[in-house]
């Protein structure tokens, strides 16, 4: 008797929303995801698992570009993500299968991660911005965490959720069944899935040419966006070579 396995679709939703809420009644005084005293609550998981140029490589703590992916900001951050997820994933995870699927999804959100600080660094966006003010404060928090070294403020910032990976998922989805129409709650309208994907991508890059609200997060976006594009690119150049 074949036992029905839980879809890694399933899993990933299951596991993202299991840290929150965990996060939720688990916390700790945190400044910029660094335990610091007298400042905010802040989930254990944001601590422990968010992204940031700092704690990631100047740190070491490498498993954080991985572990990001998995923590969230709010409860609408995570009701929103996952639900999309649900909407993209089984389709793209039925065609991958599911190894490949979970090794595409990690791989959108590592490339969301090391977009967004490349932006960043590039000064294409400014999330908080490098005057004297800003500088002492990150130089104090990064000193606290027992690093000697000089820091800038981008690299400190925090990043934090599945959307890069997600926005991956959904690119996949475009270019395996572009022109599947879906309808949207806000604004009102029914639309391709391809339309939909090139409208996704012209807000981010507007955002972060713009600097715009969540400049960093879209950067993070688009990083998956790019990654899944590049991935779809050579698995379908690949699949055509096979009837050639």
């Amino acid at each position: 008797m074949n036992e029905r396995k839980l879809s890694v679709t399933n899993s990933l939703i299951i596991i993202n929303a299991v840290v929150f809420f965990v996060g939720m009644m688990v916390q700790r005084e945190a400044l910029l995801g660094i335990p610091f005293p007298q400042a905010p609550r802040t989930s254990i998981f944001e601590i422990t698992c968010a992204y940031s140029w700092f704690t990631c490589f100047l740190e070491g703590e490498i498993w954080r570009i991985i572990t990001y992916q998995f923590v969230h900001a709010n409860f609408g951050h995570v009701l929103f993500n996952m639900w999309a997820l649900y909407f993209f994933g089984p389709a793209v995870e039925h065609a991958m299968g599911p190894r490949r699927y979970l090794a595409f999804y990690l791989a959108c959100g590592v490339a969301g991660a090391l977009f967004s600080s490349l932006l960043a660094g590039l000064n294409l966006y400014s999330t908080l911005p490098d005057v004297p003010q800003n500088e002492m404060i990150c130089n104090q928090i990064a000193a606290f965490a027992g690093y000697e070294g000089h820091v800038r403020c981008w690299e400190m910032i925090p990043l934090v959720g599945a959307s890069a990976s997600i926005y991956g998922v959904m690119v996949a989805c475009a270019f395996m069944y572009p022109d599947v129409l879906i309808s949207l709650i806000f604004p009102p309208v029914t639309l391709r899935l391809r339309t939909f994907a090139l409208i996704v991508i012209g807000i981010a890059s507007i955002t972060i040419l713009f600097n715009l609200g969540n400049a960093g997060g879209e950067a993070g976006h688009l990083g998956g966006i790019i990654m899944g594009a590049i991935i779809m690119l050579a698995w379908k150049y690949r699949i055509l070579n096979r009837f050639r």
